[in-house]
């Protein structure tokens, strides 16, 4: 056994002879108001971004508390922009990941001297939003009630509660899934007594406006192509007079160069690349700057959302708008989604000459798009698009984010489904705050009116199917998909011995199809 591992065992043993096994939190009013919260954010840069609603939310609901984030410490200047915490702390996994490579006392010393402080902290509540080893092994050992992913077997696994366990049973069935990351965290606290008015989306600029390009994102099938970037900076320059900002790493510099090397000498000088000069917080100061910011799944992305930016997002491959895109209201998404959409970064069906969902969003719609926005202040009603891409718009309501396709075609079966589970799980997170008062109030459903006589005949299967133990005909593999979500949380739950909850959102998702049903009849 490496050093490291037996420490880990050491203090596994002093935490089960000093404290209480850590445990979910029920609820506002069901046990004493914490006084000190630590927030474990340990994930990437945008996931760091999509936390900063939870922050504000727990800043409202405990107004009294001392609030801690726990982030990776590349990330600490980038919370400077986000909302305010009483005290923010960075772990080095650098340094970690080095150690761990030959050096295991280092590595031993280096966790445990910061659990000590940690410890000398003294929390009395803890949100883990990972499950990596380190995140369920800092929760566990801090040995106080935790939210979030809960430390298991002495924090080896992990097990999730039932809000989280929801959310996750729709891995089994993304393309029915229509929670964003952001909400999935926010809703993990208690709503507050007032909730207050959110924001507006800065006002677009119809003289000289300046629109920021973030041209990569972290894999090849989420990136719009380098080509469909340079035509539409071409068409920003000549046709709108924009400013151009690119936006990246230092490694994603050489893109930044070779699309002005594509443009015209005349059209050049209107293009300035930022790639690899700004750090986080001089990032957040030039997206201010822009009244416009293009990107797709990214960090830039997110940080944009959040500061108020406009966006538009291209989304491809394993990016999924409902999941990840930008967050708030009044931003549009322009969703490839081919037959294998959404799919995964590791494995794909796509052919040999690369994923179709590239050709999907052309730029020419992207710069009719970004034009009509500036001129109108809204899209175009006569957008072009290829089939099987469509444009969203963002939305908020009582839950959180939503995006509402903009184009003519009838909503689909997809689509009533996944409205059903969104509004199955508004009533789970209500119900895990029940005690406390911290009912969501309904959600407002979609418009189901005008749906194929297809898609209505696969809700009937669904709902007969939901009456007769979940049998459905081998003929109908997408109603057998739709189900999953439902089949794994029900086993979830049965694990847990909470068979309440599962009876409570069933039934919830079965009246949400039938309303579905009876508006499109």
């Amino acid at each position: 056994m490496n050093p490291l591992e037996a420490w880990i065992r050491d203090q596994e043993r002093l935490a089960q002879e000093q404290a209480a096994p850590v445990s979910c939190l029920k609820g506002p009013w069901g046990e004493p108001v914490p006084q000190n919260i630590l927030v474990l954010q340990l994930a990437r840069f945008g996931d760091l971004v999509q936390t900063w609603p939870l922050l504000t939310r727990l800043r409202q609901a405990y107004s009294g508390a001392r609030l801690t984030l726990l982030t990776d410490h590349r990330l600490l200047p980038l919370q400077a922009a986000g909302p305010e915490v009483d005290e923010v702390l960075g772990f080095d996994f650098l340094r970690l990941g080095s150690l761990t490579a030959g050096d295991w006392p280092g590595a031993y010393q280096l966790v445990a001297d910061f659990l000590k402080s940690l410890q000398t902290r003294h929390f009395d509540l803890v949100f883990n939003l990972n499950f990596s080893r380190l995140s369920l092994l800092l929760t566990h050992l801090l040995s106080v009630p935790a939210k979030g992913y809960l430390p298991a077997k002495g924090g080896r696994e992990f097990s999730r509660e039932p809000w989280l366990a929801w959310i996750y049973s729709l891995v089994h069935a993304r393309r029915f899934n229509r929670f964003h990351l952001t909400d999935v965290f926010r809703h993990l606290a208690p709503e507050p007594a007032a909730v207050p008015a959110v924001s507006p989306l800065a006002a677009l600029q119809q003289s000289e406006p300046v629109i920021a390009l973030q041209l990569a994102t972290r894999h090849e099938r989420r990136t719009w192509p380098l080509e469909h970037f340079t035509r539409l900076a071409e068409h920003l320059v000549s046709r709108i007079q924009a400013q151009v900002m690119l936006m990246g790493t230092p490694a994603e510099r050489p893109l930044g160069e070779k699309l002005k090397a594509a443009l015209a000498p005349a059209l050049r000088e209107r293009v300035l690349n930022l790639q690899g000069e700004t750090g986080l917080k001089e990032l957040a100061a030039q997206l201010q700057q822009a009244h416009l910011v293009v990107s797709g799944d990214t960090g830039t992305l997110h940080l944009a959302a959040a500061l108020k930016v406009p966006a538009v997002a291209l989304f491809l491959g394993p990016a999924l708008c409902f999941e990840t895109g930008p967050y708030g209201s009044g931003h549009y998404v322009l969703q490839a989604e081919p037959p294998c959409h959404p799919c995964t970064e590791v494995a794909s069906p796509c052919p040999e000459e690369g994923p179709i969902c590239l050709k999907m969003l052309p730029p020419e719609a992207v710069a009719r798009l970004i034009s009509g926005w500036l001129e109108t202040g809204a899209a175009p009603s006569d957008l072009p698009l290829p089939a099987g891409s469509r444009l969203y718009r963002s939305e908020l309501d009582n839950f959180g984010v939503g995006y509402r396709y903009l184009g003519e075609e009838p909503p689909r079966f997809e689509d009533l489904v996944g409205e059903a589970y969104r509004q199955a799980g508004a009533w789970l997170a209500a119900r895990m705050y029940e005690v406390g008062g911290g009912d969501q109030g309904p959600v407002a459903p979609a418009s189901s009116l005008g749906t194929c006589s297809g898609d209505l005949q696969k809700v009937e299967i669904l709902l007969a199917a939901l009456r007769r133990g979940m049998q459905v005909p081998p003929e109908f593999p997408e109603v057998a998909a739709a189900l999953q979500p439902l089949i794994a949380f029900q086993a979830e739950m049965q694990r847990q011995d909470n068979q309440d909850l599962y009876i409570g959102v069933k039934e919830v998702f079965s009246a949400q199809l039938e309303n579905g049903l009876s508006l499109s009849r």
